[in-house]
């Protein structure tokens, strides 16, 4: 039986930024590091590439809430098996358990994307499409700023690093000064 997916304009946005080199690793560092949903720092780009205002704090609270529940009681527990797999389980040959941990990546990218339509339909807000690229930045970095506070999180210079990355990915045609000025903003906060 395969799950069926609702269109998801943020679930393609996803695929497309999240694929783009350096971004998945910058994504797992911040999530490693301190303990963040990598879902919610894509709404957070997403929602500004796409010209929704700033997100409110009933918008991240809904947003947090399906995290909690989804994120960190099924998703986190499916990456756990997923890399506990990377283990020796002898007499289980490693072949055997390289398939069932491509099995269970699988089953682990399908409870994200489920977590990405929960997480779209938080948004109540309507889409500015005339909203230039650079205010559209500013929204990305007040968005993640937004959520960072929210969990008291402070970043440090790697951690920047990181979220050039992210913003880079998600606006690539902008120039590296606007992308500066915008972690620059978001270590302002």
């Amino acid at each position: 039986m395969s799950l069926a997916f609702d269109e998801c304009p943020f679930w393609d946005f996803s695929l497309k930024v999240y694929g783009q080199e350096g971004v998945s690793t910058a994504c797992i560092n911040l999530q490693d590091k301190h303990i963040l949903d990598v879902n919610i720092i894509l709404l957070s780009m997403w929602l500004g590439h796409g010209g929704y205002p700033i997100m409110d704090h009933d918008t991240l609270m809904r947003a947090l809430n399906v995290s909690r529940r989804w994120n960190k009681d099924i998703i986190c527990g499916i990456r756990a098996v997923r890399l506990a797999l990377k283990d020796d389980f002898s007499p289980i040959s490693a072949e055997n358990c390289e398939n069932l941990r491509q099995s269970i990546l699988s089953l682990e990218i399908d409870g994200e994307h489920l977590e990405q339509v929960a997480l779209a339909s938080t948004v109540t807000a309507t889409p500015n499409p005339d909203l230039e690229p650079s205010l559209r930045l500013a929204i990305c970095t007040a968005n993640l700023g937004l959520y960072l506070t929210h969990l008291e999180t402070k970043l440090d210079e790697k951690d920047y690093v990181d979220v050039r990355i992210i913003l880079s990915a998600t606006f690539p045609n902008l120039e590296s000064e606007a992308v500066d000025s915008a972690i620059e903003s978001l270590a302002a906060i």
